[in-house]
C-alpha cells in the first residue's frame, strides 16, 4: 500500500475548511468579505476552488480523450488532450504540497552563532566598550493602574539612563517616531495597556522629550497595520493629534507610498544593499529584483526611534525595535497584498527562513538611532493573540520600559525578559556583526542599568514550535567563589573558581560599578580602580551567566593583602594605548633602590626599565614594547612595596 501523505491531506482540509468558512460567513452578510479574518482565508479558498476544480476538470478531460480517441475522432481526441494538459498543469501548479499553496518556500534552520568572535578580537581578557541597556520598572502594583504622568516619568528615566537623546537629536531635524499597533485586539473594549499595541502614552511621553530638543524641526508618528485600515486602527488606539499635539503629523502608510505595485511612485525610494549583506532571495521580491522600496518619509528622516511592545512573534521569535520597522515599514502598496487588504504575509515569504532574512536586509536599508520598549503589560502568543485564550490570559504584568541605542542589543534583552534565547531568532543572528554597528546578542557586551533580568523575567508562551524551541528554563546563577584578592596601590586582583556557566565578570568598589567588565579566562581578575574610589571599604563581585543570571559575592576586605608605598608615586604611562613605545612616569620621596619592570597578564615579567639606586625626584623613563599587541602591566618596586597600573599595546 502507498504511504499516505498526511501533509497533503491536512492541506486540502484546511482549504476546504477555508472556503466554507469564507462562504458561510460572507453569504449571509457580504460585508464581511472586509474582514481580516476573511480576506486572510480568501487566497487559500481560493487556491482550493481552483485547484479541486481543475482536478476534477483533469480527470473529465482524460476520459473524453480515451472516448474520442477509441471511436476514432481523432481532432476532437487531440483537442480533449490539449485541454487535459492544461488542466493538469493548473492541477500541479496549485497542488497543497507547492509553495504556491502552502506558502512555505524553505524549511527552517536554525543558523549558528558563534559567541566568540568578539571576545577573540579583544587584545585583553577586558572589555570596557559594552552596550548599555537601560530598564526601569513602575512601582505601582499594576501595569493599567498608571496614568500618563507616571509613564512619562519613566520613560524619561529610562532615556536618560540609557544616555539620552541629546547626541542623537538637534533642533530641525526630522525625526520619524514608529510605535507598533498590528491591529484591533481580538477581544472587543478598549484598554490603553493592552501589551498586543504601544501605549498612546508611551510614544506621547517620546513625542514630549523629541520636541524639547527640536523645537523648531518635524517629528512624524508612521504606522502601518498587519491587515486593514492604519487609521482605524490609529484611532482605535488613541493615535490621535489631540492626544499627541507634540508630532506635526500622523501617517498611515498605506496612504503615503502611492498607488498598489506602482514600483515608480515619487512617494517611494529604492534602497540597494551590497551583494554581501543582501540575504532575502530575490525571487521571491515582488519585483524579482535586489531593489528594496522604503517609504520617502522614513528614508528621509534624520532620527528614528522605534517604539515597540514587549512580545513574542510565530515565527521571527521576538518582537521588538528591529522587526517593528523591519517589517512594519516595508510600504503596503508594494508588499501588501492588495489594494485594501495590506497583510504583507504573501509578498513576503513569511517562511521560517526567509522572513529572518527580510528583517535583516529591510532594517539595514533604514536602521533606527534609538528604541524605547513598551514594556508595561507585556503580551505573548503574538504579533496578535490566539482565539483560545483571553486577553487577560496572554498579559504578562510587567511595567517595564526598555531603552537604548543600540537596536540589537536592546532586542536581546527584551527576549531574556520574555525567557526566550536570541541566539534562536536567526535575524538576530544575522545582524550581530561589528560591521553594522547596530549592537549584539552577545550579554559579555550587554550592561544593564537599572532593572535586572532575572528579578523581572517571565516565560512568554507560544503555540509555535519555533517560539518554544527559544524558551529557556535556566534560571540557576553561576557557581563562583573569590579564592584570594589583593590591591597594590589601585590595581585589584581577584583569583575567582568558576562553573563552566561563567559569562562575565563585573566588579563593585564602594557602590560604584567599574567600567572595566572581565570576559574572558576568569581565573585570574585584575581591575584598575580610579583615585577617587581609594582607599576600598567595600568590595563586591558581579558574575554573570549568559542569560543575565547573576550572582552576588561580597569580598571581605579585612582579609585583603593592601600595599600601598607611601615613598613613591607611579602615574599612568602615556600614550596609553601605544604603538611603538610609551612613557612611564613615577615621583620618589627619598632616595631608593628602585625597580621598574614590565610583566604580562600571566605574571611573567619581560623587561626590566630600572633597576638601582635613585634619588628624590619625579622621573620619566622611555619603553620601546617589542611585544605583541595586548594588555601588559608596569610594576614600581620600591623598598619592598609594589605599585602596578595596566597598560596596551597597539
Amino acid at each position: 500500500m502507498k504511504k499516505i501523505s498526511w501533509k497533503k491531506i491536512t492541506l486540502i482540509f484546511i482549504g476546504f475548511f477555508a472556503l466554507c468558512w469564507f462562504l458561510i460567513r460572507v453569504i449571509p452578510k457580504p460585508s464581511r468579505a472586509t474582514y481580516p479574518c476573511q480576506q486572510a482565508a480568501f487566497p487559500i479558498a481560493s487556491a482550493f476552488v481552483i485547484w479541486i476544480s481543475s482536478l476534477l476538470t483533469s480527470a473529465l478531460l482524460f476520459v473524453k480523450f480515451k472516448k474520442n480517441l477509441k471511436e476514432n475522432k481523432l481532432v476532437y481526441a487531440f483537442l480533449f488532450f490539449m485541454l487535459f494538459g492544461v488542466s493538469f498543469l493548473i492541477y500541479t501548479t496549485l497542488s497543497p504540497v507547492n509553495n504556491l499553496f502552502a506558502k512555505s518556500s524553505s524549511n527552517y534552520i536554525q543558523v549558528n552563532w558563534d559567541g566568540s568572535e568578539r571576545t577573540a578580537k579583544l587584545k585583553s581578557n577586558t572589555t570596557t566598550y559594552y552596550e548599555e541597556v537601560a530598564v526601569v520598572k513602575s512601582s505601582q502594583a499594576s501595569a493599567s493602574d498608571m496614568n500618563a504622568d507616571e509613564i512619562e516619568t519613566l520613560v524619561r528615566e529610562s532615556v536618560e539612563m540609557a544616555g539620552g537623546l541629546e547626541e542623537i537629536i538637534s533642533n530641525n531635524d526630522y525625526v520619524v517616531l514608529k510605535p507598533n499597533l498590528v491591529e484591533i485586539p481580538p477581544e472587543s473594549g478598549f484598554e490603553e495597556v493592552s501589551g498586543i499595541a504601544t501605549d498612546w502614552r508611551v510614544t506621547k511621553a517620546v513625542a514630549k522629550i523629541v520636541r524639547e530638543l527640536n523645537p523648531d524641526g518635524k517629528i512624524y508618528i508612521i504606522e502601518s497595520s498587519a491587515a486593514s485600515s492604519t487609521n482605524e486602527i490609529l484611532e482605535y488606539y488613541n493615535y490621535t493629534l489631540e492626544n499627541i499635539p507634540e508630532v506635526d503629523q500622523i501617517v498611515a502608510l498605506e496612504d503615503s507610498c502611492g498607488a498598489f505595485e506602482d514600483y515608480s511612485d515619487i512617494n517611494l525610494d529604492v534602497v540597494l544593499l551590497e551583494d554581501s549583506i543582501r540575504l532575502y532571495p530575490d525571487e521571491q521580491k515582488p519585483n524579482l529584483s535586489p531593489e528594496f522600496y522604503i517609504n520617502k518619509i522614513y528614508n528621509n528622516a534624520d532620527v528614528v526611534i522605534s517604539i515597540p511592545v514587549l512580545k513574542n512573534h510565530k515565527v521571527a521569535i521576538i518582537t521588538g525595535g528591529i522587526k517593528n520597522v523591519a517589517i512594519g515599514m516595508a510600504p503596503p502598496n508594494i508588499y501588501g497584498m492588495s489594494e485594501t487588504f495590506f497583510g504583507k504575509w504573501t509578498k513576503i515569504d513569511h517562511s521560517l527562513e526567509n522572513l529572518n532574512k527580510w528583517l535583516h536586509d529591510f532594517y539595514l536599508c533604514h536602521p533606527v538611532d534609538f528604541v524605547i520598549v513598551d514594556g508595561l503589560q507585556g503580551f505573548d502568543h503574538g504579533p496578535t493573540g490566539i482565539p483560545e485564550l483571553t486577553m487577560e490570559e496572554m498579559q504578562h504584568n510587567m511595567r517595564l520600559i526598555i531603552s537604548g541605542k543600540n537596536p540589537l542589543s536592546v532586542d536581546a534583552v527584551c527576549g531574556h525578559f520574555m525567557s526566550l534565547d536570541p541566539t534562536f531568532a536567526n535575524y538576530m543572528v544575522y545582524l550581530d556583526n561589528e560591521y553594522y554597528g547596530v549592537g549584539t546578542i552577545n550579554s559579555k557586551f550587554i550592561r544593564l542599568t537599572g532593572e535586572g533580568v532575572e528579578e523581572n523575567r517571565e516565560p512568554f508562551l507560544h503555540e509555535t514550535e519555533v517560539t518554544t524551541n527559544a524558551l529557556y528554563t535556566d534560571y540557576e546563577p553561576p557557581i563562583v567563589e573569590v579564592v584570594s584578592s589583593s590591591i597594590a596601590e589601585n590595581i585589584i586582583t581577584l583569583t575567582i573558581a568558576g562553573d563552566g556557566d561563567l559569562n562575565k565578570v563585573e566588579l563593585e568598589v564602594n557602590g560604584v560599578l567599574l567600567d572595566q567588565v572581565w570576559v574572558n579566562d576568569f581565573t585570574t581578575a585584575i581591575f584598575d580602580v580610579s583615585e577617587e574610589l581609594i582607599p576600598v571599604e567595600s568590595l563586591n563581585l558581579l558574575a554573570y551567566d549568559r542569560f543575565f543570571n547573576k550572582s552576588f559575592i561580597p569580598v571581605d576586605i579585612a582579609g585583603i593583602n593592601e600595599t600601598r608605598p607611601n615613598s613613591a608615586k607611579l602615574d599612568q604611562n602615556f600614550p596609553n594605548p601605544f604603538i611603538h613605545s610609551t612613557t612611564i612616569p613615577f615621583t620618589l620621596q627619598k632616595p631608593s633602590l628602585v625597580k621598574l619592570f614590565v610583566s604580562d597578564q600571566n605574571g611573567r615579567i619581560i623587561e626590566y626599565i630600572v633597576n638601582e639606586t635613585l634619588q628624590a625626584g619625579e622621573y620619566q623613563f622611555n619603553w620601546h614594547g617589542n611585544v605583541s599587541a595586548g594588555v601588559y602591566f608596569y610594576t614600581l618596586e620600591v623598598d619592598g612595596k609594589s605599585i602596578s597600573k595596566q597598560m596596551i599595546k597597539k
